[in-house]
């Protein structure tokens, strides 16, 4: 009976040690999307830090399963150029039709685990949702864990490329410059789990 009771209770504390946790992602400082995009005679840079969403994960085994959902606000992105943010969100990324900018994760299994304070890097494959247009897209991210006594933290960053013309959004055009069809997108974001 001592023995049964043991091996319950063992096995009950691994259970719970197997369970994910739920980090939190809020908008503000220590956090950037941007997003930039070559023209003939400059390049055009656009960031916010307003993201926000979950990332769900087991940072001992990976394998068990992923989730995320992450937001940016479309309308927070700014150039440095108020006449040319309102284009952009007016004629382009139609933020009032259109108001987030979202990437879907759904359980998706990684190889190992998280080990404290290292930076590791993988490809995710999830939904990448931007003017209305939904596609599965695969995106390497490099991922890092940092527990504490008070909190645990997982840093997300990440690159990769989208297509104007495949999301249905208009190239912005500016006198004589017209920006390049590829963005090259940025992410670099943290969530927080009490």
């Amino acid at each position: 009976m001592k023995i049964m009771l043991c091996a319950l209770l063992i096995l009950s504390g691994w259970a719970a040690a197997a369970q994910p946790i739920t980090f939190t992602v809020s908008g503000g400082e220590g956090n950037r999307i941007q997003f930039e995009s070559k023209a003939p005679l400059e390049t055009v840079t656009g960031t916010t830090d307003q993201v926000s969403g979950t990332i769900s994960l087991d940072p001992a085994d990976l394998g068990s399963g992923v989730s995320a959902s992450v937001s940016v606000d479309a309308a927070s992105i700014k150039t440095g150029n108020g006449i040319r943010d309102g284009h952009m969100r007016n004629n382009h990324l139609q933020t009032k039709e259109f108001p987030e900018i979202k990437f879907t994760l759904n359980n998706f299994a990684l190889d190992g685990a998280l080990p404290p304070g290292v930076a590791k890097t993988y490809t995710v494959a999830g939904e990448f949702t931007l003017h209305g247009v939904t596609r599965t897209i695969s995106v390497p991210v490099e991922v890092t864990y940092i527990p504490s006594d008070t909190e645990k933290k997982v840093r997300v960053v990440g690159h990769f490329g989208v297509s104007l013309t495949e999301y249905n959004i208009p190239r912005p055009q500016f006198l004589i410059m017209r920006l390049d069809d590829m963005q090259k997108i940025t992410v670099d974001f943290w969530g927080v789990a009490q």
